[in-house]
């Protein structure tokens, strides 16, 4: 798995402005103690999301009900070790290991905070020296699959190590990350520990995990910490108004149009105006827009809508001060005869448009492969040398099968195989008319080719009709 998320990582990032997320079903409140027990932070995340800076921290000290300073964001992954707060409660040590934004403060592999201030961040690069496109390594030292029986931990829910497993191995598993008095240890997927200093940040190598390995059995510690588990709020449609009305068709009739229904065929017949809407729901019923994304309809009066409105927040635990919302919404114009026109008039410059995009050698400002010799070609450039080198090492083209989500779904979205391209018409000429057959073809195929077999494309594209599975 860890190898497909790279490739997934590699490829979007050349073709997109690409920050990758988790969501849970569930979010927990976090109580962190430091080592010696005098102070503890309560972090309160304001989405499901991970990594994000949404929510707010509040560090104590000990019998104290006021917070000695409050940190404008909220941490996860708490109980894997991943945050520390240091004895004299000053210095909050946050760790990503999946999924950082190495261009944003705050969610890059390392940050530090002093008082509540960001005071030093480090990328994964600037760690462990990774060069992602010859090797393939991680910021922590993973070795799960190794040491963990995953049939029994499953049948018993809980951890259960294989027979062999070595102290140093099970340490690994355990404690790849941990903090001792005022410093932290990392121990990187190439088996190098790191520390930093909590009150300085100042990062330092010093050296390999088995030399280390007898002194750092002595400090390794596990987090005191406490969790609060709650199920993440489900909300399907933005809530409603607070007098009850539907925030749809709300805002509708304050745009001055009606509600597009994506579920029934009798509006196919209009034109569709879309908006995407973002922002942080208040226990007070106010919304805090962060975007908004409709290139059609009127941002100052979505702006005042919501700022005049109150909603309502019943489906929001009280025990979060906010909660992020992501909300689609439809509209059409409210004329029938206007809506039922601008979709004919859109029709026909789709139509146009189409007739451009079957010839054009880019679309979005991508380049659009004419054949899969050019597709193979195109991924050569795209992908790494690791990438490629561990698709050629797959026994067969078959387990390619590994890539159709991630690069599957990277080649159907950039290429126009779910919409118009020259590289659709070039299959869907030989009979392949669906998207995940298309890319299907193209990874099967780039297999061969990376193994340096270079006839078997050549022979589909003149006889389609023949299997290649």
């Amino acid at each position: 798995m860890k190898t497909l998320i790279g490739v997934i990582a590699l490829f979007l990032m050349t073709t997109n402005s690409f920050v990758a997320q988790m969501t849970s079903s569930h979010v927990e409140i976090s109580t962190l103690y430091s080592e010696n027990g005098e102070f503890f932070l309560r972090s309160v995340p304001w989405d499901n999301h991970s990594p994000s800076l949404r929510g707010t921290t509040s560090v104590y000290r000990k019998g104290q009900k006021e917070p000695e300073y409050v940190v404008p964001r909220g941490f996860d992954d708490a109980d894997r070790n991943r945050l520390t707060l240091s004895n004299d409660g000053e210095t909050i040590f946050y760790v990503i290991s999946y999924f950082a934004n190495e261009t944003m403060d705050g969610l890059k592999s390392v940050n530090i905070y002093h008082r509540g201030n960001l005071i030093r961040s480090y990328t994964e690069r600037e760690i462990n020296g990774c060069d992602p496109d010859r090797e393939r390594c991680s910021l922590l030292y993973s070795n799960y699959d190794e040491v963990v029986d995953r049939e029994k931990s499953h049948s018993a829910r809980r951890t259960i190590f294989r027979g062999n497993v070595s102290d140093q191995d099970r340490f690994l598993y355990e404690t790849p990350l941990f903090a001792s008095g005022d410093r932290v240890y990392l121990i990187d997927s190439k088996k190098i520990v790191h520390t930093f200093d909590l009150r300085e940040g100042r990062h330092e190598k010093i050296g390999n995990f088995d030399e280390q390995f007898p002194q750092l059995k002595t400090i390794a510690r596990k987090n005191n910490i406490e969790e609060e588990r709650f199920e993440s709020p489900e909300l399907y449609d933005f809530p409603a108004l607070a007098s009850g009305e539907e925030t749809a068709k709300a805002l509708a009739r304050s745009l001055g149009m009606k509600v597009y229904d994506i579920y029934s065929d009798k509006d196919e017949k209009y034109k569709k105006y879309s908006l995407k809407l973002g922002g942080l729901l208040n226990q007070d019923g106010t919304v805090e827009i962060e975007s908004i994304d409709s290139s059609d309809l009127p941002k100052e009066a979505i702006e005042q809508f919501f700022r005049s409105n109150r909603f309502i927040t019943t489906k929001i635990p009280v025990v979060f001060r906010k909660w992020y919302i992501e909300e689609y919404f439809f509209f059409r114009k409210a004329d029938d005869r206007l809506a039922k026109k601008e979709r004919e008039d859109e029709l026909r410059l789709w139509q146009e448009e189409s007739r451009k995009l079957l010839v054009a050698e880019t679309i979005g400002g991508r380049y659009i492969p004419k054949n899969l010799q050019e597709a193979f070609l195109e991924l050569d450039k795209q992908l790494s040398e690791i990438d490629k080198k561990e698709m050629a090492a797959l026994k067969s083209r078959k387990d390619m099968i590994a890539y159709h989500h991630g690069l599957g779904t990277s080649l159907r979205n950039n290429w126009g195989l779910w919409g118009v391209s020259r590289l659709k018409k070039y299959f869907t000429d030989r009979g392949i008319t669906h998207p995940d057959n298309m890319s299907s073809v193209v990874l099967f195929f780039y297999w061969d080719w990376l193994n340096g077999i270079k006839e078997p494309w050549k022979s589909w594209e003149q006889n389609p009709k023949r299997t290649i599975f």
